[in-house]
């Protein structure tokens, strides 16, 4: 297989350095953990599974969003069409296909090594005949028709404010009248998540070099290998409202990755899902 090209920005930025084709470097070349290696296996199905269902709330999450956006009550003639941004190895995708309200999803998403796995996750499921799987980006989605649902789901948060614009452009373009967004297994943090944030600029003080991560500027400023981004509610609510969209905020109880719970999440972070619905003055 032929390699492609990749385009590294310019440096210009702290946070360029790691951005390949518009995406974060993460998910250039993605080393994936072991739950979201799914191969023609019942065992590294049975994985997923597992990390979905047992080690994090990700599916009890997702499908607490999916009963409050209530699709059954929304369905267009035929069934829904859906489109997944940021979809992974697609086991949103496939959950949303299994729906009977449901016609068809794309899943989109950047990562090579992701979409590798997503044709076996749809197969696990059994609905290789209601998804297509394509690669794309926030900004370049290639979603070949319109839809009725767009599905975020834990894929927000790694959005540059940069491309903010970008991607809800592609979204608007996408929606059919009277469409709406989910945006699924997120958070947000409150003001004292600065903190967190000043204890980590002291820890790499003396290393320069890592400097342009911890800006006494901006102490919330992405992660810039993988773009994580840690914005408050209020700041969520502008991006939405600047992008022509009314939020509906629903917090969930817990934490994301039970697994891993830290006492700064606890004090800090807020886990929710949102409906966004066009602004009448969009």
């Amino acid at each position: 297989m032929a390699m492609k090209s990749r385009k590294r920005s310019d440096g210009s930025d702290p946070e360029s350095r790691f951005i390949v084709d518009g995406i974060a470097e993460r998910f250039s070349n993605e080393k994936l953990g072991l739950h979201w290696q799914v191969n023609e296996t019942k065992e590294s199905f049975g994985r997923l599974l597992y990390h979905l269902e047992v080690r994090s709330n990700f599916r009890p999450y997702f499908d607490e969003a999916i009963r409050c956006l209530d699709l059954g009550n929304k369905g267009s003639a035929g069934g829904l069409v859906i489109a997944d941004i940021g979809a992974g190895v697609c086991w949103t995708s496939a959950l949303l296909a299994k729906r009977p309200d449901v016609r068809y999803v794309y899943a989109v998403d950047p990562s090579d090594n992701r979409l590798a796995h997503a044709k076996y996750v749809i197969e696990h499921f059994g609905v290789t005949n209601k998804v297509t799987v394509i690669h794309g980006t926030f900004l370049d989605p290639h979603v070949p028709e319109k839809v009725d649902i767009v599905v975020l789901c834990g894929s927000l948060h790694h959005c540059y404010d940069s491309q903010m614009k970008g991607l809800f452009t592609n979204i608007r373009r996408m929606l059919k009248p009277g469409g709406r967004v989910l945006v699924a297994n997120e958070h947000y943090v409150s003001p004292v998540w600065f903190l967190k944030r000043i204890a980590s600029y002291m820890k790499v003080f003396y290393r320069p070099s890592e400097l342009y991560y911890f800006p006494l500027k901006k102490l919330r400023s992405p992660h810039p290998r993988d773009g994580e981004h840690w914005r408050t509610r209020g700041e969520l609510e502008r991006i939405f409202e600047e992008n022509g969209f009314k939020a509906s905020f629903f917090l969930h109880r817990g934490d994301l990755c039970k697994d891993k719970n830290n006492w700064y999440q606890e004090l800090g972070w807020h886990f929710y899902h949102a409906i966004l619905t066009p602004a009448l003055h969009a």
